[in-house]
């Protein structure tokens, strides 16, 4: 039948529209909003946002790098181009609009929104959610302080797939961060919903234990990486706190990196050579978690010791730990800073952050490309500062907080 037949089914044009801008990259979907006002609608619908979720996996982007001491911040693309990654790259203008004298605290990203402060630990904390995509972003009432004044860790929960919702955990204390002591206090969970848009007090606490490690929200539980590998969940619908021995790879262990991707909980231990057990900078196992918290597997073996000739920016110099002025054994490793698990397509990607470079490393074709010079970073630092880095990935995203 041809075109022009009379018979011919004709498909309505905003059909096609949403058929295709619903394919597209979130960042790309943002210039293209301005074309009209029915694109403009489209890219805040409800129906539209779940089937752009569906065709575009949340996926890094880019990474949020901060000094936790200064509260300095920039960001750059997973791509190296010269085109910043975000509207703000150092997020500046919130900075003004929050007039915060202490700068922003960045304290997790999750499914193309981010969690912040504009204070640290001690309430008030004056917590907000950032869409660094759009620069949109929606304060949120601070955790009640009266009974637990001391907030020592603050959790995203957000999944797009299941609900456009989100939650935020806060540990809290009434004990103070000099006075306490991990392995005798416990943690009181309070949970804020942006359905309720009010906190709740939960009965159940969790071991002090669990301050080691930025907690993961995966598998319908907060999870924490504590101390000799001890994985702590807490079941956010039964209300209920298990614990998990994970046994070590090596005779010595050092876990580096535990974190998500794609729905899949990851982490990264330092390989510990033998007899001397002296821990190899170089050579990570990367483990992925089994569902029920139980089991692991060995996803990969990355010795990069054969490959730092190639790829020399692998190896740190020891004018660049003076220039860092952190801890002097740094020129001796890289850290692994987020596992990005590729979808249908696309390769597993292990991104490393040394003294000089942030890393990308391609486990399938084991190739590295440097992706950020830390030099760019570090003059926005004063000389006499400590420094303790963060590096966050995010995703691109068309969700309004």
């Amino acid at each position: 039948m041809s075109p022009s037949s009379s018979s011919a089914v004709e498909v309505p044009s905003d059909l096609i529209a949403f058929e295709i801008l619903a394919r597209l990259p979130a960042k790309s979907l943002l210039r293209f909003k301005c074309v009209c006002k029915e694109w403009l609608a489209l890219a805040s619908d409800s129906f539209f946002l779940l089937a752009h979720t569906r065709y575009n996996p949340f996926t890094v982007s880019g990474f949020l790098i901060e000094d936790f001491v200064t509260t300095t911040i920039s960001s750059f693309s997973v791509d190296g181009g010269a085109s910043p990654a975000i509207p703000d790259p150092s997020l500046s203008s919130l900075n003004r609009r929050s007039a915060a004298s202490n700068g922003i605290y960045i304290w997790q990203s999750c499914n193309g929104l981010v969690l912040c402060t504009t204070s640290s630990f001690q309430s008030p904390l004056r917590p907000f959610l950032l869409n660094p995509t759009t620069m949109q972003y929606r304060e949120i009432p601070d955790p009640p302080a009266d009974l637990y004044p001391f907030k020592y860790q603050l959790i995203l929960i957000f999944d797009p797939s299941t609900s456009f919702q989100y939650r935020i955990a806060c540990l809290s204390s009434n004990i103070t961060h000099a006075a306490f002591d991990p392995t005798a206090s416990q943690f009181h969970v309070e949970i804020y919903s942006s359905d309720a848009g009010t906190w709740e007090l939960l009965r159940e606490t969790v071991p002090g234990e669990t301050v080691g490690m930025a907690g993961v929200y995966w598998n319908g539980s907060l999870n924490w990486l504590a101390k000799n590998g001890v994985i702590v969940s807490f079941d956010l619908e039964q209300r209920l706190v298990k614990t998990t021995q994970v046994p070590p790879q090596s005779y010595r262990r050092m876990i580096r990196y535990f974190g998500k991707s794609r729905g899949h909980l990851h982490m990264i231990e330092i390989a510990a050579e033998v007899p001397s057990c002296d821990f190899d900078w170089l050579h990570f196992y990367v483990f992925g978690m089994g569902k029920d918290n139980q089991s692991r597997y060995l996803k990969y073996n990355v010795d990069l010791n054969g490959v730092s000739d190639l790829y020399p920016e692998i190896n740190s110099t020891t004018s660049d730990e003076h220039l860092l002025r952190i801890s002097a054994d740094i020129g001796k490793l890289i850290c692994p800073v987020f596992f990005a698990r590729g979808g249908k397509g696309e390769d597993d990607k292990l991104y490393l952050c040394n003294s000089k470079n942030i890393l990308c490393y391609n486990l399938a074709d084991k190739t590295c490309r440097k992706i950020f010079a830390m030099d760019s970073f570090i003059t926005k630092i004063p000389s006499d500062a400590l420094m303790r880095i963060d590096v966050l990935p995010f995703a691109h995203s068309l969700f309004s907080p």
